[in-house]
Order: C-alpha cells, then sequence, then structure tokens
C-alpha cells in the first residue's frame, strides 16, 4: 500500500524563558541564501524599524520556482561588485579561478577614470593596476601565473576606492 506524504502540522512550542509561545512548522529550504540574508538582517538590523531593509523571500513551490520582481532584483545587486549613475562593474568571475578571472563592466560619460587592482593577503599589489576602458565591456584577467591562493581585488572610480571584493585562485593540478 503506497501512503501519501502528510503535510507538517504547525506546532506550539513553549521555551522556559519565553513568556509568549512560538509557531514551528518544518521547513524544507529551495534556497538557503534567503535564510541567510534573514538571519544576516535580523543579528546586524538596527534598533529603528525604519531603517532597516526589507528582506525580499523566494516562496518555491514543490516543482516550479517563483520569484519575486524584489529577489530578482536583489540578486542582480549581489553578483555586482559596484553600481551608481556613472558605472556598473560585476564580480569577478570565474571565482574560483584557475587560468582567467573576468569582470563585466559599463561606463557612461562623465566618469574621469575606473580602475581595478589586485592585492594578495598581505596587501602588496600582484599584478599591474588595470584601467576600465570607457570603450569596453569586458576586462579578462590572466591569474595562471599567480599562485594558488585567496587574493582582493580593489575597484577605485575616480581616485576613490569604492569596492573590495575577494577573489581566490585555484591551479588543478
Amino acid at each position: 500500500m503506497v501512503g501519501k506524504k502528510k503535510a507538517p502540522a504547525a506546532q506550539n512550542i513553549k521555551f522556559s524563558n519565553f513568556s509568549g509561545r512560538v509557531s514551528y512548522k518544518p521547513l524544507t529550504l529551495q534556497n538557503p541564501k534567503a535564510l541567510n540574508r534573514f538571519y544576516t538582517s535580523f543579528l546586524f538590523a538596527s534598533g529603528n524599524p525604519a531603517d532597516n531593509n526589507t528582506l525580499a523571500a523566494e516562496v518555491a513551490e514543490k516543482g516550479s520556482e517563483r520569484k519575486s520582481p524584489a529577489l530578482e532584483a536583489q540578486m542582480r545587486a549581489e553578483e555586482l561588485l559596484f553600481v551608481n549613475d556613472k558605472i556598473s562593474v560585476s564580480n569577478v568571475y570565474p571565482n574560483p579561478a584557475s587560468e582567467y578571472a573576468e569582470l563585466d563592466f559599463t561606463i557612461s560619460t562623465g566618469l574621469r577614470d575606473a580602475k581595478l587592482t589586485f592585492y594578495n593577503v598581505l596587501g602588496s599589489q600582484v599584478l599591474q593596476e588595470f584601467t576600465l576602458n570607457r570603450n569596453d565591456r569586458k576586462l579578462r584577467v590572466n591569474t595562471k601565473d599567480l599562485p594558488t591562493g585567496l587574493y582582493f581585488y580593489q575597484l577605485s572610480v575616480d581616485g576613490k576606492k569604492v569596492a573590495t571584493k575577494k577573489m581566490l585562485v585555484r591551479h588543478q593540478q
């Protein structure tokens, strides 16, 4: 006899040091990033609710995924190193890199210069400084000569350091 799975029922849990009741329902995660963002926003939230960012939650039904426009915009924003009205720069990919790493960018008029610099964990510059050219859309960085390890890449726009992220270089042996 084949039985159907019964949907988990909500349960009430009583904590010894908590005066209220908490409703608990087992949860299967389709996207753990949403949960990580929730707890990060919960832990680092300010006391003023107006200051807190609204978390867009993803609801995934079994067999099909639906994403809200706010979540899709947030996911696109996570792929970007930096964006403003003059420049948009993606994160380096693939990360970890082996032979090369690339990033996409668009530059509008009114921007004097944009540069990308790579550093090792000791803060020493490991590659030449790359100038992002307004006429190009992609920068390809050769990483095959870098030893396996952790590196930082930093974006400078008009002489100001605006963003720094990590890049892992891992060579296949």
